[in-house]
């Protein structure tokens, strides 16, 4: 029994990090898109300001992340059938995120505070060595062929094809690049391979 009762916890701990990594990579692109909007120019392309052009963004992104707004409008782009059907789609997993995060935080916290006083954080350290070849086995299949990566990634999660953007009917597109989701991988990647860095150094502390 105590042995499922530490496999829970340390899938919950796995979990709350996952999620947490995800929240704050979705969070961190209001940082990181202007960068990469003045980067690649696109302003310029959708021939509108920067200031405008995150305007939009920040619609686009309340209506990905608020619960309770069930409508997408953005003042610049308008939004095909499909092309709403898939930030609906977007909208779904990213509230799970959030729901998941929540609830595994119930586990995860209070497990790290009472490892913590008992110096206990050693069982972290080998779950976490393992943990932390993930993101380099997943990183090394992206970085070889991002492409492949990108629909594999669509495939497994949507079960449509509405992720796949016309232009012509939702230039949204034209302002989300490839290379902007490739930023929010390596992000991600990053924040949860320093969690798990995190993870074997405080364990290997408590071994001693």
């Amino acid at each position: 029994m105590g042995r499922l009762k530490q496999i829970g916890q340390l899938s919950g701990i796995f979990l709350f990090i996952l999620t947490l990594a995800i929240f704050l990579t979705i969070m961190g692109t209001f940082i990181y898109y202007p960068i990469d909007a003045q980067l690649y120019q696109l302003p310029q392309q959708a021939n509108m300001s920067l200031s405008r052009l995150m305007h939009n963004y920040t619609q686009l992104m309340a209506f990905l992340n608020i619960p309770w707004l069930t409508q997408l409008r953005m003042t610049d782009f308008p939004s095909s059938i499909s092309g709403t059907a898939h930030f609906v789609d977007v909208k779904k997993l990213f509230i799970l995120n959030n729901v998941l995060l929540v609830l595994s935080a119930v586990v995860a916290l209070p497990t790290l505070v009472k490892w913590r006083h008992r110096r206990e954080r050693w069982r972290l350290y080998r779950p976490f060595q393992i943990g932390a070849v993930v993101p380099i086995l997943i990183g090394g299949m992206a970085a070889i062929n991002f492409d492949t990566f990108f629909v594999t990634f669509h495939k497994i999660f949507f079960r449509n094809s509405d992720w796949l953007f016309d232009p012509a009917v939702d230039p949204i597109i034209n302002v989300l690049p490839e290379q902007f989701f490739m930023h929010c991988f390596i992000v991600a990647f990053v924040l949860f391979e320093a969690a798990m860095v995190w993870g074997i150094w405080i364990g290997k502390r408590d071994l001693t």
